[in-house]
């Protein structure tokens, strides 16, 4: 100790801090030291002891110092602050705060403390040095001092560290639709500030755009991979930010592995690895199996099940998966068959006879596409009393003994596989009365006398009050006995109809003779359309309509899924849809009965008749273009409703669509042409018998209908209707049809249709069916062109729509719309307009041929006299009959007034550019 010195000096250094801690120190001196050398402690030999009061405590103050401090990164900083304590003998530490959080050590800050006495007033000086300094510095640094229970702090001390701009918000990575406009985010801070943004594409820097920060750069658009990147300016100098990558988004990559983890009978499971998204998520896979459905499933995951398939079936199954742009290509086929299952159906039509002490049982095959395999046999199950006896059959009859009288046998049987045993019939029952020995007296004479009176009395009330009109049995075969069920229901029980069905038809059958039948209202090729009168409850009747079919023999299976289509449509809800009335089974000359299907009644009858009355009738009416597309909504509504259903049409066409007495159109004959379509009516052989102008492409290839291909045949009524009931494709054949479509050749646009109306039509024949819209995207478009329309006028002069040419004739012209990316190039309509001719003609009928209903006529009307001559040439022929023309296709003008003598199908033929000729 060094005496005699009036100071005292406590110096301490090297403090440092590792960070900023949110506590406030409430110790007069620090618990830990950093490591450094030993204190210089200097007392003086009699320091005097100075107590402080309340009142000191209170006016302690920190000199003045420096405000603030601006610097450049990298740079060092000092600053300090001091104090005088009127009394040496305190342990006083002044501690640093930094933002309202104690500072603590750290390598880069350095905290010096010098502690001096002069007279017993201490001094208290604390320095913090930063050797670099960076951004994170920046802040309000203040000193602070406890003693006793007060805490003295100083001013704050303000340091702001300036540099190169910082990013906060750089740009984002972007998967974008090609050509379509996107924004991009570029946002930095100082200081020192502004900050002005510069945009660069690829590494150049896009001309003539800079912002200050934040900035948000929208992009009209790219059609290929590009990077932008964004350069943040102060007056330090610039800072470039990462490269955002922007990648088109694309059609997904092929699928790839497709592979069947599970086979069961009636169903198989696929597992598949997706390709690249094509920058784009996937949303849904689509497993197609040829020849038999298409199958929608949410992806991921990617497996999913193919129900609904035939046993011991081989099948070939791809799969594509989709994006918001569309489907990938479709993956490589794989085949896999099904394994053997139990028959689904039960023997039908077992019958039991008694011979002697012998049943006889016999019954029919079930139907072999529903064996499910390959049949073994038949089990017998024969229950009497509480014994039930089980016997194998190799062909369908049966005998078994009879082991006890006066006893009810009940028997059943099933069809079976390797898999197992089908479906049981529902039981046969016949009773084995007493042995001659037990039996019961003969009856007495007076009872059979009085048996035969009344046998005698029933047969005259037959032939008093039944030779009015003869009754023919429903059936041609011999019904089972039945005392407590009405005719249908026998009928039906007979038919080998499940009980399910029946429930489900209780309601929706209606008897023969509650039915008349009247006149024909219309003729087609498999059927006819009568008037009649539906008998009610309250005895009133009601007009309807009766749909026959001509076919005479129909099996029990086909009557069976008529019958099964009946039932589900019978629930159909819907204004655009026809209400089906009831169903009626009559007899007819085969072996089963026929099916009638009943309708309500349509005064203005079928939408094609009604369209042709309007541009050919005695009286023509003129429907403007706002009409025409109220029809093609109703149909688009009707047809939405159906598909939603899971119900697929198969013969849209305007024939097919009725008009009710407030104008709108409900879809018709939905389902009900099933049986012919999977018969011979779509083999390649009777292709003539094919509604082919309706039908789609794919499906005149292989047969196999889809909600797209009722689409397709949507675009042919939507261009029907355009034309006013024009057929289509005038001029090509039925068998040329195909190769016609296969070639891309697709109908042409009406005279006077809307560029943007034609545009849907086309999008409904695009050549692949997932890239045809469905029926919600048709109605929403139509009602979107219909919205763009002023009112209907009734006035030609508004909206003219008389043809001097026809479709086939008009040569496409540059595209004018590109709604549809694939839709063909429009014709210009409007120059059309502008060089029309309205050109009359008179047409005198040949009544020389026998055969009126064969007659052609050809009108050829020449142009050539546009100079001013006004006379027109026309030339008249007579046609032959063997002249190859388009058959009409379903049932003509059906369901209403219209008969074939008041409406003819006009077709137009190709030929020279200046005449028109029409085939009436």
């Amino acid at each position: 100790m060094h005496h005699g010195s009036p100071y005292v000096y406590r110096v301490s250094g090297g403090r440092g801090r590792g960070g900023v801690s949110p506590h406030m120190s409430g110790r007069q001196g620090r618990s830990s030291k950093p490591t450094v050398p030993p204190e210089t402690l200097i007392v003086p030999a009699h320091a005097p002891r100075v107590h402080l009061s309340q009142d000191d405590i209170r006016n302690l103050r920190f000199k003045p110092t420096v405000g603030s401090l601006h610097l450049s990164e990298g740079h060092e900083a000092k600053f300090n602050c001091s104090i005088d304590v009127p009394d040496a003998n305190l342990d006083l530490t002044v501690l640093w705060w930094k933002n309202n959080m104690e500072l603590a050590e750290n390598l880069q800050v350095v905290i010096n403390e010098l502690q001096t006495v002069t007279h017993g007033v201490m001094t208290l000086l604390s320095t913090v040095s930063i050797t670099h300094v960076q951004r994170a510095d920046s802040g309000d640094y203040r000193c602070r001092l406890r003693v006793s229970d007060t805490v003295i702090e100083s001013p704050p001390i303000s340091i702001q560290v300036e540099g190169l701009p910082t990013f906060t918000r750089q740009p984002d990575d972007k998967n974008v639709t090609r050509n379509s406009p996107f924004n991009l985010s570029c946002e930095a801070v100082g200081p020192p500030n502004p900050i002005t943004i510069h945009w660069l594409r690829n590494g150049v820097r896009v001309i003539g755009y800079i912002t200050s920060s934040p900035s948000n750069y929208t992009v009209p658009g790219v059609d290929k991979y590009t990077q932008f990147s964004c350069e943040a300016h102060n007056q330090k100098g610039v800072t470039t930010s990462r490269e955002a990558n922007v990648n088109i988004k694309v059609l997904p990559a092929p699928v790839s592995e497709v592979t069947v983890i599970q086979r069961e009978s009636n169903k198989l499971v696929l597992r598949w690895t997706p390709g690249h998204d094509g920058f784009s998520p996937l949303t849904t896979c689509q497993i197609r199996v040829r020849l038999a459905r298409l199958i929608n499933t949410t992806a991921p995951p990617f497996q999913s099940d193919v129900p609904g398939l035939q046993a011991m079936t081989w099948y070939n199954m791809s799969v594509s998966c989709s994006n918001e742009l569309g489907h990938s290509p479709v993956s490589t086929w794989v085949q896999s068959n099904t394994t053997e299952g139990v028959p689904s159906v039960y023997p039908r039509n077992v019958t039991v006879m008694l011979n002697e002490s012998m049943l006889v049982i016999r019954w029919k095959d079930p139907p072999r596409d529903r064996v499910n395999g390959i049949l073994i046999g038949y089990d017998v199950i024969v229950t009497y009393g509480t014994r039930v006896n089980k016997i194998r059959s190799s062909s369908n009859t049966a005998t078994v003994a009879l082991q006890e009288f006066n006893t009810t046998y009940s028997v059943q049987v099933a069809a079976c596989t390797q898999a197992g045993r089908g479906m049981l019939s529902p039981p046969v029952g016949i009773f084995w009365p007493l042995s001659p020995s037990s039996s019961p007296d003969t009856i007495g004479s007076d009872s059979v006398y009085i048996i035969l009176g009344v046998v005698c009395g029933f047969c005259l009330l037959l032939l008093m009050f039944g030779s009015g009109e003869k009754l023919q049995p429903i059936v041609q075969y011999r019904p089972q006995k039945s005392y407590n069920r009405s005719a249908i229901e026998i009928t039906l029980g007979n038919l080998g109809v499940s009980d399910e069905l029946q429930a489900k038809l209780q309601d929706f059958m209606i008897m023969r003779n509650l039915l008349s039948i009247g006149k024909v209202l219309g003729e087609g090729e498999f059927g006819s359309v009568v008037e009649g009168h539906l008998k009610q409850l309250d005895g009133t009747s009601e007009k309807v309509a009766v749909k026959t079919m001509k076919l005479d023999n129909f099996s029990q299976r086909e009557i069976e899924e008529f019958l099964n289509e009946a039932a589900c449509m019978k629930d159909f809800d819907h204004p655009n849809v026809i209400r089906l009335l009831g169903v009626c089974l009559e007899a007819g000359s085969g072996h089963f009965p026929k099916p009638m299907v009943i309708l309500p009644f349509m005064r203005y009858g079928d939408l094609h008749s009604f369209l042709l009355r309007s541009r050919l009738g005695d009286s023509p009416l003129f429907l403007p273009t706002q009409t025409l597309l109220k029809f093609m909504i109703d149909i688009a509504m009707g047809m939405e409703y159906l598909s939603g259903r899971n119900f697929l049409h198969r013969d849209l066409a305007a024939r097919n669509c009725m008009l009710r007495d407030d104008m709108t159109v409900c879809v018709a004959d939905f389902g009900l042409s099933k049986k012919i379509y999977s018969g011979d009516y779509y083999r390649q052989g009777r292709i003539a018998k094919m509604p082919v102008k309706w039908i789609a492409v794919e499906s005149l290839a292989d047969r196999v209908f889809t909600v797209k291909s009722d689409v397709w045949a949507f675009g042919v009524t939507m261009w029907e209707i355009a034309t006013r009931g024009m057929t289509p494709y005038p001029g090509i054949q039925n068998h040329e049809i195909y190769d016609y479509l296969l070639l891309g050749h697709r109908l042409k646009q009406p005279t006077d249709c809307l560029d943007e109306l034609y545009e849907i039509m086309y999008s409904c024949w695009r050549a692949d069916l997932l890239d045809r819209p469905v029926f919600t995207q048709v109605r929403e478009l139509l009602e979107k062109l219909t919205e763009k329309l002023p009112e209907a006028s009734t006035s030609k002069e508004d909206i003219i729509y008389i043809n001097t040419s026809f479709p086939e004739e008009d040569h496409p012209s540059p595209s004018c719309s590109d709604q549809f990316s694939s839709s063909p190039s429009c014709s210009n309509s409007r120059q059309r307009r502008d060089n029309r001719d309205l050109v009359t003609a008179v047409i005198h009928e040949n009544m020389e041929e026998k055969e009126e209903e064969d007659d052609r006529y050809v009108v050829v009307i020449s142009n050539a006299n546009r100079s001013g001559d006004p006379a027109v040439t026309m030339t008249t022929a007579v046609v032959d009959s063997d002249t190859p023309l388009l058959a009409r296709e379903g049932l003509g003008g059906v369901l209403g007034g219209a008969t074939r003598d008041s409406v003819s199908d006009v077709t137009g033929m190709d030929q020279h550019a200046s005449d028109t000729t029409l085939l009436l």
